[in-house]
């Protein structure tokens, strides 16, 4: 068997990836079949397995990229400099942005993580809680005053309207992506700055 050369092995995992992010959308994680996810992609199974050996090791892989994908973003957005109210807003355009590339895979890491056997959940939740940490720490820095316990509040209310918008958002409607996140950004501040210890 000739050596596959690894650009070819990415991008062919990552054509892979987007099938079954579809495929998961579309017909939900529990129902969808390898086959199906071969079928989807126009491969053989037995080529599907040489990438991924089980269902479950696709979902994760597919997971763990998203996830370490929106990490990156989020690292950048915070670490740009500049005010904590300029790095939110930078935040709120790198994670809408981010999610927004692999659309599918956002909405199979809301629904699907939940299938996996613990063991492998363990390291996606881990990688969900260095984000919500980024998150809660920028939110330190914009109203310091406020009680210790309320910024975990604050900030899954925060990712949880970045995530939901990954569901009903369109960018082709009427309001455009910079819009969305300039919107979202002073809906968020306004009432987060607001609040008092």
């Amino acid at each position: 068997m000739p050596r596959v050369r690894s650009d070819d092995y990415e991008a062919k995992s990552q054509a892979i990836m987007d099938c079954a992010a579809a495929l998961f959308a579309k017909e939900g994680y529990p129902t969808a079949k390898m086959q199906d996810v071969a079928k989807a992609c126009g491969a053989t199974k037995s080529m599907l397995y040489h990438y991924f050996p089980t269902k479950d090791d696709l979902l994760f892989a597919m997971l763990q990229e998203h996830l370490q994908r929106v990490i990156q973003g989020v690292d950048e957005a915070i670490g740009a400099g500049g005010t904590p109210r300029e790095r939110l807003q930078l935040l709120v355009e790198a994670y809408t942005q981010k999610s927004t590339q692999s659309r599918r895979r956002h909405v199979v890491a809301m629904n699907d993580v939940k299938f996996l056997p613990k063991a492998m959940q363990a390291p996606l939740i881990e990688l969900q809680r260095q984000l919500t940490d980024r998150v809660a720490q920028l939110l330190r820095e914009l109203n310091p005053a406020l009680p210790d316990e309320v910024y975990k509040p604050y900030t899954m209310m925060l990712v949880g309207m970045l995530n939901w918008a990954d569901f009903w958002y369109r960018p082709s409607g009427a309001v455009k992506p910079q819009e969305l996140c300039d919107r979202m950004s002073r809906l968020f501040l306004k009432g987060f700055l607001a609040e008092k210890g």
